[in-house]
């Protein structure tokens, strides 16, 4: 069943399993219609998430039920879609550029909103599309994020990452955010060279600041060590690891002073 005609109902009571499945769903980026067991179910729908119990109330096709795990994972065998070869290329930045290619078709155009979100993001596109070779291409340029990035890539991930030359191919596009998602393009589709060589990155103290900066406004909170915001400027952590171990620390020691 392809990934476009899956058209999703959740039909449930349960408050419980209704949170955790739309977040699931939200975070999939899948389109979602909530029924609850007694309504009519729609002819556009494909698919309907339920729980184990409501099942046996609902007279369908095609039921997923059980726990919201065990749904997800069974709705993503359904539902991914599958291709002979994945490209995806990498506009590097304080922002990325992103587009991906499936056997030459354009699937996505994106921009994140920090080299940090480009671990999550590909595991969520891979979950939901299948290929038997997958590509990774980042741009030349890009400095010090780069060369994070490919790091950052390469330990989180077992696939061959390429270096394409974008140098004559400047997108034509007023805002930023356009640009780098044309530039993303551009690197997608050229042809790149595998980085072998082993990466060294002396990250700034203004980049160090910065990723400490970061550690506030995402934990709302915590500031991660100037040595943690190295690490992860360097590729080595990602900054959400580094802030759940700011966490667990701060966690340890206040039981620890209150025994």
């Amino acid at each position: 069943m392809n990934a476009s005609t899956c058209e999703v109902a959740v039909v449930t009571r349960d408050p419980e399993f209704y949170y955790e499945i739309i977040k699931h769903l939200k975070k999939m980026r899948v389109k979602y219609l909530v029924l609850d067991p007694n309504q009519p179910i729609p002819s556009n729908i494909k698919i309907i998430l339920t729980t184990r119990k409501e099942k046996r109330k609902i007279k369908f096709p095609k039921v997923i039920s059980g726990k919201v795990e065990e749904v997800i994972d069974q709705y993503k065998k359904i539902c991914r879609k599958e291709f002979n070869e994945i490209i995806v290329g990498i506009d590097p930045g304080s922002k990325p550029g992103i587009a991906v290619l499936g056997d030459g078709r354009l699937l996505e155009l994106k921009r994140l909103s920090s080299p940090e979100n480009i671990v999550e993001y590909l595991r969520e596109l891979f979950s939901k599309m299948y290929a038997e070779k997958k590509r990774i291409k980042v741009g030349r340029g890009g400095g010090t994020y780069k060369l994070r990035i490919i790091n950052t890539l390469r330990r989180e991930f077992n696939i061959d990452i390429e270096e394409v030359d974008e140098s004559g191919t400047t997108p034509q596009a007023k805002k930023k955010r356009e640009k780098d998602i044309i530039a993303a393009m551009f690197i997608a589709v050229k042809k790149g060279k595998i980085i072998e060589e082993k990466i060294e990155i002396t990250p700034t103290k203004g980049e160090i600041k910065e990723i400490q900066k970061k550690s506030r406004i995402i934990s709302k909170n915590f500031t991660i060590s100037k040595k943690l915001a190295e690490k992860v400027a360097k590729g080595e952590i990602r900054l959400e690891e580094a802030i759940e171990l700011v966490k667990k620390k701060k966690d340890k020691n206040e039981l620890s002073s209150s025994k």
